[in-house]
């Protein structure tokens, strides 16, 4: 399309006689020409207001050949003067005829409008629309030519060139806007869209970790169980080694008994660390300390065709753990990354200070601020999103029968929620895996850890102990094991029953060993602090096949009183015993 103006009254005139061009040059260009045709035919034209100040002076151009009427049509285009009307003579030999001049023209300028000046019949009007096509911009004028009649083309063409521009500006205008409209509708709708996935996503996350609080939930209801019984049947093994001869015939299937039960053990407190109720010992920590011990274990762990790598960025702060949890989890991810490189590959772990911030959240548990991150990355064959979504869940494996319980990785996840962290997976098929572990730098205040217990030689005594334990055979097992020592007992199934034994026999009871949970509305922990209140010097033995991490009170119970957790054997709970009656002051 030609340039644009906002008023454009420039003719050009291609005829090859030189008299036309005077002859329309007269007509459009004087002034009293002008006069005349409007004194003349003022109605014709123009409304009776219109004054001679108004009245219009043509621009006007010539040219004698087709080809060098197209030149400066061209030129003229791109100068950014177009020409609005063009007078052209139909026929111009030698070169281009009328009509082969338009059908160039209107390929760089379709907007020209065109008079074809003809005193022949050299073109039917279907030959004409058969050459150039169908246009509301062509006009046939017969010679001889009336003045009027050309005045009225010229003013009438002129004009409607001016109309059509300023008609194409304004849908060029409304087309640009509409078009900024839709931009900004799409911008809109992508955002839109962007917060759909992204709400979508996290309500998959919700969901992910509801149901992973309630499977934590029933594994640490089903490790309670497991652990009560555990310690009936531990119990009773080593009760039953202390007092059987070495020689025994059976001594070596009691062993296997013992040796089963503390293997289940292990597995229930596996279960706990998933459900965050297994006894963390926290204390400040060097993690990069940590990392070069647990080096030394991974090296016999990680075949010699899997390259391992440990880095840590120098500076970091300590952080607040149970260093045989952290060292438990390193092991888990490296195993499991071992299993995805049975070909051999890479395994880097590597320690960092990340900062994070609100807007790079993508995690349920995830919160602003500096983490000290672990990170373990493998070139292992990676996983689906199908498996992604399940692999922290407790039992769950893709290995084969035998290879792997389906708790290493849900162990890590419960370790890093128990440390107040959280773990993040990147995972493809075929491009390895990267876990990423959370973990918040140690506060000012260390937070209170528990004791090593050191078993000692079984010892005798002669104090009395209160024993409240629901589980009957728990409780029997425990007064049968502290009887046959020397210790006298009183026995209870519930805490109201407790008060009631101790109510008789005030002031004479030595020790407290009670389960924290229990029926009958008093809890452990209550127990203990109602006996405490009646008489301070009691000491007190809390058990239980939760940890105490099960309510955020019994902790706070534990700041100054020993725990003892189940499953346990006869050396460990005499050992406790003495260790926490020797520790009684005199009343």
């Amino acid at each position: 399309m030609c340039a644009e103006t906002l008023k454009n009254d420039r003719i050009l005139i291609i005829d090859d006689n030189p008299s036309i061009h005077e002859d329309i040059r007269k007509i459009l260009g004087g002034r009293e020409a002008l006069n005349r045709a409007f004194s003349a035919n003022k109605t014709l034209l123009f409304d009776d207001t219109v004054t001679e100040s108004e009245q219009i002076s043509f621009e006007i151009d010539s040219a004698y050949q087709g080809q060098e009427g197209f030149e400066k049509v061209q030129a003229a285009s791109q100068a950014g003067r177009p020409y609005a009307l063009a007078f052209v003579d139909v026929r111009m030999p030698p070169g281009w005829d009328g009509i082969e001049t338009i059908s160039h023209i209107w390929k760089k300028c379709p907007d020209l409008q065109a008079v074809i000046c003809t005193a022949y019949s050299d073109y039917s009007w279907p030959e004409m629309i058969r050459q150039i096509g169908k246009s509301d911009n062509l006009v046939i004028l017969k010679k001889p030519f009336d003045n009027i009649e050309v005045m009225q083309l010229a003013h009438a063409l002129t004009e409607k060139w001016l109309l059509g521009h300023q008609v194409r500006n304004r849908l060029r205008d409304l087309d640009q806007a509409v078009s900024r409209r839709t931009e900004e509708l799409q911008g809109a709708n992508e955002q839109l869209k962007k917060y759909i996935r992204e709400q979508a996503a996290l309500e998959s996350q919700l969901r992910q970790a509801q149901k992973m609080e309630a499977v934590g939930q029933l594994a640490a209801g089903i490790a309670h169980d497991f652990n009560n019984i555990l310690t009936i049947i531990q119990g009773h093994a080593s009760f039953i080694l202390t007092k059987a001869a070495p020689g025994l015939e059976d001594r070596k299937n009691i062993e296997t008994i013992e040796a089963a039960a503390e293997r289940a053990g292990k597995l229930v407190r596996q279960l706990l660390t998933f459900s965050r109720k297994q006894y963390a010992r926290l204390k400040p920590m060097d993690l990069g300390n940590l990392l070069s011990s647990t080096s030394n274990l991974l090296s016999r762990l990680i075949p010699e065709n899997i390259t391992v790598t440990i880095s840590e960025a120098p500076g970091l702060p300590q952080i607040n753990a149970d260093g045989g949890m952290i060292e438990q989890m390193l092991i888990n991810l490296a195993v499991n990354a071992r299993d995805a490189m049975p070909g051999g590959g890479r395994l880097m772990i590597g320690v960092e200070m990340m900062e994070t911030g609100a807007a790079t959240l993508g995690h349920p548990d995830a919160r602003p601020g500096r983490f000290v991150c672990v990170s373990v990355t493998d070139t292992g064959c990676g996983m689906v999103p199908e498996v992604l979504a399940h692999i922290f869940e407790p039992f769950f494996t893709t290995k084969a029968v035998g290879k792997g319980s389906g708790l290493g990785l849900a162990t890590v996840y419960g370790i890093a929620k128990q440390h107040e962290g959280w773990v993040e997976v990147e995972s493809r098929p075929g491009q390895g895996s990267c876990f990423r572990i959370y973990l918040p730098p140690c506060p000012p205040a260390a937070k209170i850890g528990a004791a090593e217990l050191k078993l000692q030689p079984m010892q005798h005594g002669k104090e009395t102990i209160l024993v409240v334990e629901d589980e009957m055979m728990v409780r029997d097992f425990v007064v049968a094991v502290l009887r046959s020592h020397g210790y006298q007992t009183l026995e209870a199934d519930s805490g109201p029953q407790a008060l009631e034994r101790w109510g008789g026999h005030a002031g004479k009871i030595d020790l407290l060993l009670t389960d924290m949970v229990m029926p009958g509305g008093l809890s452990g922990r209550e127990l203990g602090e109602r006996l405490l209140e009646k008489d301070p010097g009691l000491k007190v033995i809390y058990s239980s096949g939760y940890g105490p991490g099960r309510d955020k009170k019994d902790v706070a119970a534990l700041r100054s009183r020993a725990f003892l957790p189940k499953p346990y054997g006869a050396g460990e709970l005499l050992a406790k015993l003495r260790e926490r009656l020797d520790d009684v002051p005199a009343r």
